[in-house]
């Protein structure tokens, strides 16, 4: 823990240092007359309130003065003004003026203030030596009291008053609770010991209206009728009051209770942030605001601060127009402090820290520097006590970086061409180095744990670590990798400085290359398919060698036999048969024969064709019709199916019957008894599709991808034992191919299906065209 608080410790100190003297000039109420002019500015920002219609005032103003006579005025005055007030029905009637001195008047005004039931008059308190109380007749008459004392700021200007004094409410808060008690509940047990004013507006947008004007009865009841009429004296140079509104010509002190009882109203008095909250905004703008700006660069230091002020500025805004009042001017003043407090700091820290750079890596790599005329040959011995860099020192570090930056130069360019990938890392993982091709094999940056981008895509993390531990004792062995379909070569070596002065130790560092082995795997991996395939035509073309002699050999033996028993033929039943028994094995060794020579043709690309148009629904039953005696003497069931319409189209007729003949011959062959072989043609809006399929005999799917190579026979799935020469479905595959089409095939345990896919115009019409030429 002190180990860590040594470390990071630093990082609170000018923070701390600032909040602590924040702290004294905030005891020493510096900051108040900048919170005043705030105050001013966020009134003006938010603007006006409109004023309760609920308050009218009726103001001693200097025409009243001059019409009634010089004031103070004769207590019958007020009788006048109740009379008129009760006739009008008003709430309750505030009178803010302090009869303290007896008249022989009194008796009619506390018999008028007794008859009408709801008057407030005013006292002065201090709250502590001096009290100013109405007459006991009055007193005794009203339905409360209310005291007028008020303080003002520096300014001038009255921000806030005591609620009560010496158990005396304010006269807006008496004038409020006494019209709870007559017309409606407002509730303001809220209110602490002060109570922060919210100034509405100027004062003449306040409904009021004239004394002398009032008692004349020149306005209609309807104007006070439920009202709380505030009496006050408003004529110059009487009770003054400065409002935020109102400087030239001031506003009177009636102003202020009629902004009280407003506030009251309203419930939009300004709630003022408690004092318990500064030592946490302190620390906050203080230490906190150190630590995080210290894990930052000058540039993002100063827009973190920017941002922070203007932020703390909108939330003042905000919350005032929500009737609450917190400092501006000593936040800001903490945050502006602390973030030039942090910049000095780390600027010294910095400078501290850059002398002890230079000083190490001119005492580690001056011998390996290529000496320039204005360098000295020999280092200047650094006295630890400077503060500053002086001018050697910033020769030295020039020589240092010119060196350092003409080997990185050379190096990155090199390391840049190169189409390996190249990656430098100190033990710890953290990649300080990387060409191009390295950053974008392993998406790695400058900065990046190395760890993080090799385990577990590259590496697993018991094969990296025992990599690392055998790095710092021997050479490791390049490591081959597969990535989806691309090969690599990874190889670590390890990273260790000499210098004239150094001597070769364990390493400081690791270097990764990678290099893209995919050519040569794809090369290696192409001779060994070649060789494979050399190896499989090889066994077709012994199959083939061990097959056709005996196809060609089984038809000559029989016509020689066949020659023989005619020289012997005694009847000519029987030399009729001998004679076919010739013709047809002469037309087997011709069909044999001529299925190379096609084959041949096809591949070498000689074949003709011929475009006629070709009539499905009649064309096809007469190709496969010699199959139905075959299929029933095999006890096969065979089954065409023709769809309805089906599309002339252009194609080589001998070449289809040719397709069709091979496909049928060989369902035949392969279909066991009772199975069912069945032929189908369907079309399309650009094919059409002619389907063989037979049931009971299945091709496995890895006999699928070879089922068309030449001389190739599924092993062990004659039922006839047919033999073949492995030619029939390699001619088909050309054959439909040449005619523009494609044949498919797919097997399963119930049957196996050959589809062949020709089109009915296009590429059909072309390429008959093209042979025909």
């Amino acid at each position: 823990m002190n180990w860590r608080f040594r470390k990071h410790g630093w990082r609170f100190l000018p923070g701390g240092a600032i909040a602590l003297g924040v702290a004294v000039l905030l005891k020493l109420g510096v900051f108040q007359p900048l919170e005043q002019i705030v105050y001013q500015s966020l009134l003006n920002l938010r603007g006006t309130y409109l004023w309760d219609d609920r308050l009218v005032l009726v103001t001693i103003d200097d025409a009243s003065i001059q019409q009634i006579g010089r004031f103070p005025w004769s207590r019958q005055q007020y009788v006048e003004l109740l009379n008129v007030l009760a006739k009008a029905d008003a709430s309750v009637v505030t009178l803010n003026l302090v009869f303290s001195e007896s008249s022989p008047e009194d008796a009619a005004l506390a018999r008028a203030m007794t008859q009408y039931g709801r008057v407030i008059l005013a006292q002065a308190n201090n709250g502590a030596e001096f009290k100013l109380s109405p007459v006991a007749t009055l007193q005794t008459s009203a339905i409360a009291t209310g005291h007028i004392l008020r303080t003002e700021d520096s300014d001038g200007i009255t921000r806030s008053i005591p609620t009560s004094a010496r158990n005396v409410p304010t006269l807006g808060v008496a004038t409020v609770q006494a019209y709870s008690l007559v017309r409606e509940k407002i509730p303001i047990d809220y209110l602490g010991d002060r109570l922060w004013i919210n100034w509405v507006s100027p004062v003449r947008n306040i409904p009021q209206y004239s004394f002398v004007d009032v008692i004349r009865g020149k306005f209609p009841a309807q104007a006070f009728r439920n009202k709380i009429v505030l009496v006050g004296v408003t004529a110059r140079a009487i009770d003054p009051l400065i409002t935020p509104y109102d400087r030239n010509p001031p506003a009177s002190g009636v102003h202020l209770h009629a902004t009280v009882i407003n506030n009251l109203l309203q419930h939009n008095s300004l709630w003022l942030c408690p004092r318990i909250w500064l030592p946490f905004l302190l620390l906050v703008g203080g230490p906190g605001f150190n630590l995080v700006l210290s894990r930052y660069r000058t540039h993002n230091r100063i827009l973190i601060w920017l941002i922070v002020c203007l932020a703390w500025v909108t939330l003042s805004a905000f919350v005032f127009r929500a009737n609450v009042w917190i400092p501006v001017a000593m936040p800001l003043t903490l945050f502006t402090a602390t973030a030039i407090a942090v910049n000095i700091s780390q600027q010294l820290r910095l400078n501290a820290l850059l002398q002890q750079q230079i000083q190490h890596l001119w005492q580690t790599y001056h011998a390996d520097l290529v000496t320039h005329r204005f360098h000295r040959s020999h280092p200047t011995t650094l006295r630890p006590e400077d503060e500053a860099i002086s001018s050697e020192r910033v020769e030295q570090l020039a020589a240092l970086a010119e060196q350092f930056g003409r080997s990185q130069s050379t190096q990155a360019a090199i390391a840049h061409s190169l189409p390996i990938g190249l990656l430098a890392a100190d033990l710890d993982g953290v990649v300080w180095f990387c060409n191009p091709v390295a950053a974008e094999w392993l998406n790695v940056q400058l900065g990046d744990q190395l760890t993080a981008h090799l385990v577990p895509e590259w590496l697993d993390e018991t094969q990296w670590h025992i990599s690392l531990q055998t790095l710092q004792q021997t050479k490791l062995s390049p490591i081959l990798l597969q990535r989806g379909d691309r090969w690599y070569e990874l190889k670590l070596e390890p990273l260790i400085y000499t210098s004239s002065q150094l001597q070769a130790s364990e390493p400081d560092g690791l270097l990764l290359v990678l290099t893209d082995f995919t050519l040569q795997k794809q090369a290696e991996a192409t001779l060994e398919n070649q060789v494979n395939e050399l190896h499989r035509l090889n066994q077709l073309k012994d199959d083939f060698l061990s097959t056709v002699p005996h196809e060609l050999q089984s038809p000559m033996a029989s016509i020689q036999m066949a020659i023989e028993l005619l020289k012997i033929s005694k009847s000519p039943e029987s030399t009729e048969r001998y004679l076919k028994i010739l013709q047809d094995e002469c037309t087997r060794e011709v069909n044999l024969i001529n299925d190379l020579l096609d084959l041949q043709r096809l591949e070498a690309g000689t074949k003709t064709f011929t475009a006629e148009p070709i009539v499905l629904a009649n064309w096809l039953p007469t190709v496969i019709e010699d199959f139905y005696k075959r299929a029933e003497a095999r006890q096969q069931k065979f089954q065409l199916e023709l769809a309805p319409q089906l599309p002339v189209f252009i194609s080589d007729q001998a070449s289809l019957q040719r397709v069709m003949v091979e496909l049928v011959n060989n369902a035949c062959k392969y279909t066991p008894p009772n199975e069912e072989i069945k032929v189908s043609a369907s079309s399309t809006t650009t094919h059409i599709e002619l389907v063989v399929s037979n049931s009971g005999s299945k091709i496995s799917q890895n006999e699928l991808p070879w089922i068309f190579e030449k001389f190739y026979r599924v092993p062990q799935s004659d039922p006839w034992k047919r033999r073949g020469t492995g030619l029939g479905l390699a001619l088909v595959k050309k054959l439909v191919e040449r005619l523009g089409g494609s044949i498919t095939v797919s097997s399963d345990s119930r049957q196996t299906t050959f589809i062949v896919s020709l089109p009915i115009a296009g590429l059909l019409s072309t390429n008959l065209q093209q042979s025909e030429i």
